[in-house]
Formats: C-alpha cells, sequence, structure tokens
C-alpha cells in the first residue's frame, strides 16, 4: 500500500483529515509533574486517554522535534515514548524534522525518523536537491517535502522569479517533487494563503496527479492559536485546484494543544482539546 492510500484508509477510518501537532511548551502546559519530561509526557498521555474515551480521533500526530530537543536529552526519549503510544492506538505520526542534507547524512536522518523514532513519516527541505531527498524515500513511509510554507521569510527564496522557467521557485520545486515521487512522497503547503492553495493545487493536478499535502496554520474558531487558516475554505481549495481524493491533513498544534486558554479552566486541558478538536472537525464539514 501506498502512503497516500495508507493515508486515504485512515481518513475515512476516522472520518476527519486533522493532523494534531504535538508541540510542548512548557509554560502553556498545566498538568503537574515533579520533572519537565513528565509534564510533557503525563500532558499528551491525558489528552491521548480523553480521545480514546470519546472515541475522538485526528487522522494522524505531528510532533516537533525541536520542542523536545530543546528541553533535554531525556525529553528525546518522551518523544520516542509519545510516538510509541499514538501509533499503538492507531495514529499515523509524522517526524517535524525538516531534515536534508549530503546523501549519507540523509540517510541518517532517515534512519533515526523511521528507525530509531518510529515514526511513519517525516518533514523534509529539498534545497539541497535530489540527493538530500530521495534517502527518506522507502515504499512504506512518507515524506512530507516544504513546498509553500506559511512564514513571513518565505518569500525571501520561494518567490524568487526563476527567468528561465518564468516562474516562481516554489513551482520548479513543485516540479521537482513530481519527478522524485514514488508513492509516498507528499508537500507542505501553507492554509493562510488559499487562492495560492488552490493554485498550487492545480498546478500538479493538470499534470495528471495528486500528493498528499500537509496544511499547516488552520485556526479553529474560538481559539487562540494558528496562523488565520480557515479550515473549510482551505478544503474549498483542494477542490477547486483539482484534488479528488481524501488524502490531505490540516494540521491544528497550539490552537488543539492548548484551547484549555479559552475557556480559562487549565484544569480540564484535556476535555478542551478535545472539544477544539471537535469544533475543528465540524469546522470543516459544515
Amino acid at each position: 500500500m501506498s502512503f497516500a492510500s495508507f493515508l486515504e484508509s485512515r481518513i475515512e477510518a476516522c472520518k476527519n483529515p486533522v493532523c494534531f501537532g504535538l508541540d510542548p511548551v512548557l509554560s502553556l502546559i498545566p498538568a503537574e509533574a515533579s520533572t519537565p519530561e513528565d509534564k510533557i509526557r503525563k500532558f499528551y498521555f491525558d489528552i491521548l486517554e480523553e480521545f480514546l474515551k470519546r472515541n475522538v480521533k485526528p487522522a494522524v500526530v505531528k510532533p516537533n522535534s525541536a520542542y523536545y530537543e530543546c528541553v533535554s536529552i531525556l525529553a528525546m526519549q518522551v518523544l520516542a515514548e509519545i510516538i510509541a503510544t499514538y501509533r499503538k492506538e492507531g495514529m499515523p505520526v509524522i517526524l517535524d524534522a525538516k531534515r536534508g542534507d549530503i546523501g549519507k547524512s540523509s540517510e541518517a536522518y532517515s534512519k533515526a525518523a523511521f528507525d530509531v523514532y518510529g515514526a511513519n513519516a517525516v518533514t523534509v527541505s529539498p534545497w539541497m536537491g535530489s540527493d538530500s531527498v530521495k534517502p527518506f524515500l522507502r515504499e512504506e513511509n512518507g515524506v512530507y517535502v516544504l513546498l509553500r510554507t506559511s512564514n513571513k521569510g518565505a518569500e525571501d527564496f520561494q518567490d524568487l522569479e526563476l527567468a528561465s522557467e518564468n516562474k516562481k521557485a516554489y513551482k520548479s520545486v513543485a516540479k521537482k517533487i513530481l519527478e522524485w515521487d514514488n508513492g509516498s512522497i507528499g508537500a507542505v503547503v501553507g492554509a493562510t494563503n488559499t487562492h495560492e492553495l488552490a493554485e498550487i493545487t492545480n498546478f500538479i493536478s493538470v499534470q495528471k496527479k495528486e500528493i498528499p499535502f500537509l496544511i499547516p496554520g488552520v485556526s479553529i474558531p474560538g481559539v487562540p492559536g494558528g496562523q488565520g487558516g480557515e479550515a473549510k475554505a482551505v478544503m474549498g481549495a483542494l477542490r477547486e485546484g483539482g484534488f479528488k481524493r481524501n488524502i490531505h491533513v490540516l494540521n491544528s498544534s497550539s490552537g488543539l494543544s492548548y484551547a484549555w486558554q479559552a475557556s480559562g479552566s487549565p484544569s480540564n486541558y484535556a476535555c478542551a482539546c478535545t472539544d477544539a478538536l471537535e469544533r475543528l472537525v465540524e469546522n470543516i464539514y459544515g
């Protein structure tokens, strides 16, 4: 089964395309524990328990490794525990590590993501070219290549006009991604500009292709966090651009993790996260 087909079956099974970003910020975690590592562990395990109790699950989860690395070496072991535990409960894991280096280094990064941490997929930067991406291309795992990101500085390079091809640099990246596609490759495309999202989708679909998109920046109505991307508009942009398969996931990180801030009740953080997940699903399909 290709990674895209795996995603399609997962989204159908859980009836939503939500990606839950597991990015721990210690100052925002109300869970009580004796160490930072135990605080992170308890926080995300409590949320998982609430998901299971209410039979509400995101399609996939996406821990950003930097949020664990900046805490301690032990927190990186907690990351591996979180990946294993969420996977055990049927939730595929995208390790958001944004790797990409010369070939041998990329081979090592690939082994770390898939064999050591046990992730189903990993995010990768394409800017060092094919030999930096291809070591991640395993038939059974997914690779999300950074295509059009939503950060302010993205325009520094991604919007550069290429005179030889009369198009912006990110479209050349899109073309390369399609050349590298072995059934396991996808792309990261931000949610904040739906017109551009539809344009990128169309650029790919006119070439008779459809690859999985990981779409960060989705906001939840009434919940702080996110970058302002409206979920229903994102889904509309995908359809407008010509995509037809349910293989695309919409990510919310702080909007889900720290939904308790909207209620002002830190002790109910697990319930608040699950409530926010339900609202996000309603916003996608409502």
